[in-house]
């Protein structure tokens, strides 16, 4: 792969970029700034988003020059020439001629590249720790922290011991000192290649067919990258087995035809082409070799002018073409063989005495091969050295299934314990008499995540986190912003409904108000994408008045996965009537149609004025210990006498507690932070982990009932 520009040159070393880097510099760009930056950092300005991408692509691209000069400067030193290092559509290549020396030396060109990312990857990660340390912007740090994530999993993926990778590299030089042979040493490693291609592109299949998004091409077109590359490495390797002692004079075509300097062209047109049809021929002059003679140099000759001019005087001359000596090694005159015509010129001490062509190359390989077919025929190889290539084979197949079970993405997702928070220390109330709880109201949370295949294995075995499986073609992703946005809006709406619950809870007036749920967004792909548009507005659901979003919620989770659910909405000026049929998806707690919505002319008139601090957590399952923690601080009752209450569970307008997804690592959470008590939704109260007591509670007076008789 040569670079169409240059822009970098290193000790002689040209650095440069294909123009396919340029689409992949432009995709990763545009990923970094909407998606991945947005996602881990929200609330950022959006040129800060754009600063963060560029500035992260760029050191990311330096990184991949760095460790593609690695490999070259080694190479420099093992006596290799080096052609040049070209950034390109799958990262970095450096283009080395000639052959390694000896074994050792392929192993210290191959491992420099993983060893130059390594010594990066500890950079990147000690900059991002110091950086959270020093309590420093977030912006630089989440540059760090990509970069040396990043960077760590160009280690892990180039160590596959599969060619053309670093690691099959590695693995061929081990082979070779190991068997003495380089040509059987790259045709195991090529086969390891091969085999790792295929199997990357059946994850990338597989990954694309369940749910998986554009990483699964990704995937699919880097197998079949790694299985052309290892076949090629596989080909040349035959080829330079096959050259391997050789030299120039064993495969030349010796005498071969030539004209002289002084013969016209007329001459050369009506006697030799005809008699000896070549596209060219060399010109030779009182016995020394001068130049090559085109015969399409000749054909541009006018017919009148053909007997006037000479050879010499529309040749090339030798200066210009390539020229080997017979004792010249075959392996390195292989390369100096002209491109376009496949042919060299023999010449000894001026004398030309030969031409060698890639047909006489393909032709000496063509016989090596079919020479070692038949010394191998029937013959097996030695007990030791079976059982020596069988573990050879195991630890390879298990490095490989390692590899392929990080990079395939099931369609699972992970909860885990996250933290607990003490919501009393969130709220304010003024305008009205009031008393802080004697006792700490905890809101349990969970971290959700899109494990790889090693991480769900991970995750099964570990009785604190929960493995839970979505239809993932209906999924717009976890950690996407509008997924963000609308768990933000839930939890913000789910304070203001446990104002309006709690307030209740305490014997006092509460007015509400909602005309519907207006849709923010669609998850692509789910079943809403089918029938529902942004800006509708849901009125209905199977015949039940929606007034806002916990109407929605209720109605669409409250039956299972795959019910037909019959849904009125308003549309402009228009009413229209839909049927829509829910799904699991990816993030949601329950089944779910696959839509952000948001409560329209919503509005709670409380008797008294509510702040809550800002908290960096969403959905809808605080609201019920926020409820609580309201109720204990309006009513004179001490329902907390003391305690540590931990609650989680959807709360609505009338104070009823919805279910909610991670009862069990929360539950695991709420144990952790000290809680002596944890509410649940009632039919959730089988659903946790550990010793904590567990009460469950279908609404707000039921778990305040539950406190009272608690002591």
């Amino acid at each position: 792969m040569k670079s169409s520009f240059t822009f970098l040159r290193v000790r002689g070393i040209a650095i440069g970029a294909h123009w396919s880097w340029l689409i992949v510099a432009a995709l990763i760009v545009q990923s970094l700034t909407t998606f991945y930056f947005p996602s881990a950092y929200p609330g950022l300005a959006g040129s800060t988003y754009l600063v963060m991408g560029a500035l992260t692509a760029l050191l990311f691209f330096a990184s991949i020059v760095l460790h593609e000069l690695g490999h070259a400067l080694v190479a420099l030193r093992e006596g290799m020439r080096m052609e040049g290092i070209t950034l390109w559509v799958f990262g970095g290549v450096a283009r080395a001629s000639g052959m390694f020396r000896s074994a050792g030396s392929e192993f210290r060109v191959a491992i420099a590249g993983p060893a130059v990312s390594v010594a990066l990857a500890a950079g990147f990660w000690a900059l991002a720790w110091s950086w959270q340390a020093l309590g420093a912007p977030e912006a630089a740090g989440g540059v760090f922290w990509y970069l040396a994530r990043i960077n760590t999993i160009l280690v892990a993926f180039n160590l596959v011991p599969a060619l053309p990778l670093d690691g099959g590299r590695v693995l061929r030089s081990w082979l070779w000192q190991r068997g003495g042979s380089f040509a059987a040493a790259t045709a195991t490693a090529a086969r390891a290649g091969k085999l790792f291609g295929v199997a990357l592109a059946a994850v990338g299949a597989l990954q694309l067919f369940t749910g998986g998004s554009g990483e699964s091409f990704w995937l699919i077109f880097i197998g079949w990258f790694l299985v052309q590359a290892a076949r090629s490495e596989e080909s040349g390797a035959a080829v330079a087995g096959a050259l391997t002692g050789r030299t120039v004079a064993d495969l030349m075509a010796p005498a071969p035809v030539a004209v002289t300097a002084d013969m016209t062209v007329a001459e050369l047109v009506t006697a030799i082409v005809p008699a000896r049809p070549h596209a060219d021929y060399p010109v030779v002059k009182e016995g020394r070799f001068v130049g090559v003679v085109a015969v399409s140099a000749a054909g541009s000759v006018p017919p009148q002018d053909r007997p006037g001019r000479r050879v010499a005087d529309i040749m090339t001359p030798s200066t210009l073409v390539p020229v080997l000596e017979p004792k010249a090694a075959m392996v390195d005159a292989f390369e100096a063989l002209d491109p376009a015509s496949g042919r060299a010129f023999v010449v000894r001490e001026g004398v030309l005495v030969g031409i060698i062509s890639a047909a006489d190359i393909k032709r000496a390989v063509d016989t090596d091969r079919a020479l070692g077919a038949q010394g191998v025929q029937g013959v097996k190889a030695p007990l030791a050295s079976r059982r020596s290539g069988a573990l050879v084979w195991l630890v390879v197949g298990a490095a490989m299934l390692v590899a392929l079970g990080w990079l395939y993405r099931p369609p699972l997702a992970v909860l885990e314990p996250g933290p607990a928070y003490d919501v009393s220390e969130d709220i304010s109330i003024e305008g009205i008499a009031n008393e802080a709880p004697n006792g700490r109201y905890l809101m349990t949370s969970v971290r959700v995540s899109r494990p790889n295949a090693l991480g769900a294995a991970v995750a099964a075995l570990d009785p604190n986190k929960e493995v839970i499986a979505f239809d993932a073609s209906g999924s717009g992703g976890l950690g996407g912003p509008g997924f963000i946005r609308d768990q933000e809006a839930l939890f913000e709406e789910s304070r203001l409904l446990a104002a309006a619950a709690g307030a209740r809870a305490a014997g006092l007036d509460v007015s509400i108000g909602g005309s519907g749920a207006v849709v923010d967004g669609i998850v692509p792909g789910s079943p809403a994408a089918r029938a529902l548009q942004p800006d509708d507005v849901i009125v209905s659901v199977d015949g039940k008045r929606i007034d806002d979003v916990t109407d929605v919620r209720r109605a669409i989770a409250g039956s299972p996965a795959g019910t037909e659910h019959r849904i009125t909405l308003e549309r402009a000026t228009k009413r229209a009537k839909v049927e829509v049929s829910s799904a699991s998806l990816d993030g949601a707690p329950g089944p779910s149609i696959g839509v952000y919505v948001s409560t329209r002319d919503f509005d709670i008139d409380l008797p008294f004025e509510i702040s809550f601090d800002e908290r960096a957590v969403g959905g809808s399952s605080a609201g019920l210990a926020y409820a609580l923690a309201i109720a204990d601080m309006l009513d004179p009752q001490d329902y907390a006498q003391g305690r540590t209450v931990a609650a989680t569970g959807a709360i609505d307008l009338e104070g009823r507690v919805g279910e909610v997804g991670g009862v069990s690592p929360k539950s695991v959470a709420a144990e952790a932070a000290g809680a002596s008590l944890f509410l649940v939704p009632a039919p959730q109260a089988g659903e946790t982990s550990g010793n904590l007591d567990v009460e469950g509670s279908t609404g707000l007076e039921d778990a305040l009932r539950t406190l009272e008789g608690r002591v």
